[in-house]
């Protein structure tokens, strides 16, 4: 491992998956709530236990996210995302019902090979999984909200989206940073162990005495994000890589093959080229802009769509301290929401 920020990927998958909510079985009410009801929506239950199971998965990825002394106020405002989230979500499976929407398995086996491919396999999404505290059924579930919730979206936000050229110019004006490539350079590397220094000592021999440098990555590299690759780590600006590892990159010529420590190891690096800085223009980044403007003011859309469905609903808390925390941040969202609005409008 090279890279000087590693997000975990039970934490990506996590991220990825809690953005729609735990899908929770809900059950309509004949003589009112369970004890184990944390709120209904329209008369069906969200029990405790989905909110539990999805805050305790995001400790599990992020635990120190919930220490110190703030990690008692940071949970309580996770709990009440992720219901306010639940609740979106029953009233987005009603909304699929009367819209005459449905996911099919199909769909769902599509998404986790994509899931799979992503993660470098079957076998590393489940330890993913595992360590993120998913079953493949979970997964499945949420899967499958993902995909109800994007086509409820896609058919209620049909239609023209008009974006204007002074809308894509002040777009790309206040966010400058985003259309610059800072200098890239594309590298290869072997990791040893920090007890392994005379070994790479010897392969870097061969190495420049013309060995073959994947041949030898795949044989000796413990780094497991490279070596299958044949140590290659493609193009990264040097500031992605640790600092030893940068410091090098950044100095040396290409072709050039050197010996270097880091906290990893030792690592036999070869840099193989360099990109300088560059800047997309006006004109090249425009189509971009304007897919952005599209899909933001689409979000916008769908999210005034979930409001106008929560104002119609009868929803019922049975936790009022969760419920004054989504009723605060549902009227900043509110406000955030109308800005958006108006902006794209």
């Amino acid at each position: 491992m090279t890279r000087r920020y590693s997000r975990p990927v039970a934490v990506a998958l996590v991220t990825l998956l809690a953005l729609a909510g735990v899908a929770v079985a809900g059950c309509n009410l004949a003589s009112g709530p369970s004890a184990s009801a944390i709120a209904t929506v329209n008369g069906v239950e969200i029990p405790k236990s989905a909110v539990d199971d999805q805050v305790n998965r995001m400790k599990t990825a992020q635990p120190a996210s919930f220490e110190g002394t703030a990690g008692a106020a940071i949970e309580q405002q996770y709990r009440a995302q992720v219901l306010s989230g639940l609740i979106d979500i029953e009233l987005i499976k009603e909304a699929a019902t009367t819209l005459n929407i449905s996911v099919t398995t199909k769909q769902v086996d599509d998404y986790v090979t994509q899931l799979q491919t992503q993660y470098g396999g079957a076998t590393a999404l489940d330890t993913a999984m595992k360590t993120a505290g998913f079953t493949m059924d979970s997964l499945r579930q949420q899967v499958s909200v993902n995909l109800l919730r994007d086509a409820v979206s896609s058919q209620v936000t049909t239609g023209a989206i008009k974006v204007t050229d002074a809308q894509i110019k002040t777009y790309y004006d206040a966010n400058t940073a985003q259309f610059a490539t800072p200098a890239q350079v594309h590298a290869e590397h072997i990791l040893f162990a920090t007890a392994d220094k005379a070994t790479a000592q010897t392969v870097l021999a061969q190495v420049k005495a013309g060995g073959d440098f994947a041949a030898l990555a795949k044989k000796y590299s413990t780094d497991p994000g490279s070596a299958a690759t044949g140590g290659d780590l493609g193009w990264a600006a040097p500031s992605a890589y640790v600092t030893e590892f940068a410091n090098a990159v950044t100095d040396m010529a290409v072709d050039e093959v050197r010996l270097v420590q880091t906290p990893y190891g030792w690592h036999i690096i070869k840099l193989l080229g360099r990109r300088a800085a560059s800047k997309q223009t006006l004109a090249e980044a425009t189509a971009q802009i304007r897919q952005t403007l599209e899909s933001t003011a689409r979000s916008t859309k769908f999210a005034q769509y979930v409001n106008d469905l929560r104002s119609k609903a009868t929803i019922k808390y049975f936790d009022a301290d969760l419920q004054k925390l989504i009723e605060a941040n549902r009227a900043l969202n509110s406000t955030a929401t109308t800005s958006s609005a108006n902006t794209t409008n």
